[in-house]
C-alpha cells in the first residue's frame, strides 16, 4: 500500500503522471515480478488526485480516509466510482473520523468556536441529537454505517485494547443499520455536503485551534510570499 500518493510535496512517489510512473511503482513491479507481492493499492486523503492515480488502472485497492463517513461523503462524487469501474477493493479509513465522531464535543459545538462555520455545527448538533435518539454508542453507527454499503470492502479499526477489538466484532455482527437510519444519516450528511475551505480533516475539538495557516500553502505561490521580479 502506498501511503498518501496523492501529495507529491510530501512524498514523491512519481516522476511522472501520463503515464504514471516512479520508484514507488517501480518497486511494486520488481516485487510482484520476484512473487513477494500479489496485489497493491493506495491509501490517500484527497478526493481529486487519488481519483487521477485511480484511473491509472495500476493498482488493486485504494483506502481512501476522511471523506466518507457519517458526516463527509466527498469520495462518493469520484473515488468510488472509479475504483469501482476498476475493479478495485475499496478500504475505508478513519471510520470514526479520528476520534471527532465518537468523543462528543457538546458544550463547545454550542459556544461555536472560532473556526467552526455554523452549518457544520447545526451538522453536529442534529447527529448528538441522533445518536441520543438511536440509543447506541457513536462507534457502533459510524461503524455500522460504512458497513451498510455493499461498495465497501473492509474497514480497518485501530484497536489499542482487546476490548476495543471485541467491540468492534460484536457490532460488525449486527449488520447493516435499517434503511430509516440510513435515511436520517444521509439527511444530516446532506447539510453540508462540501467541506469549507480551510477545515481541518479531523475536528479540532479540545484543542487550541482558531484558524489555518498560510493561504494557498504547498501550491506554487503562497499567498502573502510573491516575489516580484526585478526590472
Amino acid at each position: 500500500m502506498v501511503h498518501e500518493p496523492d501529495r507529491p510535496q510530501q512524498y514523491p512517489w512519481w516522476d511522472s503522471y501520463d503515464p504514471l510512473d516512479g520508484p514507488a511503482l517501480q518497486l511494486i513491479e520488481e516485487l510482484k515480478t520476484a512473487g513477494t507481492i500479489g496485489h497493491c493499492g493506495l491509501a490517500g486523503t484527497t478526493v481529486t488526485e487519488m481519483t487521477g492515480l485511480i484511473q491509472s488502472d495500476r493498482f488493486d485497492v485504494v483506502l481512501t480516509a476522511f471523506n466518507y463517513n457519517v458526516l463527509f461523503r466527498e469520495a462518493t462524487d469520484t473515488v468510488f466510482p472509479a475504483a469501482l469501474e476498476h475493479d478495485m477493493g475499496i478500504v475505508m479509513g478513519s471510520a470514526f473520523g479520528q476520534g471527532f465522531l465518537t468523543r462528543r464535543a457538546d458544550a463547545e459545538v454550542q459556544a461555536k468556536p472560532l473556526w467552526l462555520a455554523e452549518t457544520r455545527r447545526q451538522q453536529l448538533l442534529a447527529y448528538y441529537d441522533l445518536l441520543d435518539q438511536a440509543g447506541m454508542p457513536a462507534y457502533e453507527l459510524c461503524l455500522r454505517f460504512l458497513l451498510s454499503n455493499p461498495a465497501v470492502s473492509t474497514v480497518p479499526i485501530g484497536c489499542k485494547t482487546v476490548e476495543h477489538l471485541e467491540a468492534s466484532v460484536a457490532t460488525a455482527e449486527k449488520g447493516p443499520l435499517s434503511a430509516d437510519m440510513l435515511t436520517r444519516i444521509d439527511q444530516i450528511a446532506a447539510m453540508m455536503p462540501l467541506r469549507p475551505w480551510g477545515e481541518p480533516m479531523i475536528l479540532p475539538f479540545g484543542k487550541n485551534y482558531v484558524g489555518p495557516g498560510i493561504a494557498n500553502m504547498g501550491a506554487a505561490v503562497q499567498v502573502g510570499k510573491l516575489e516580484l521580479e526585478s526590472n
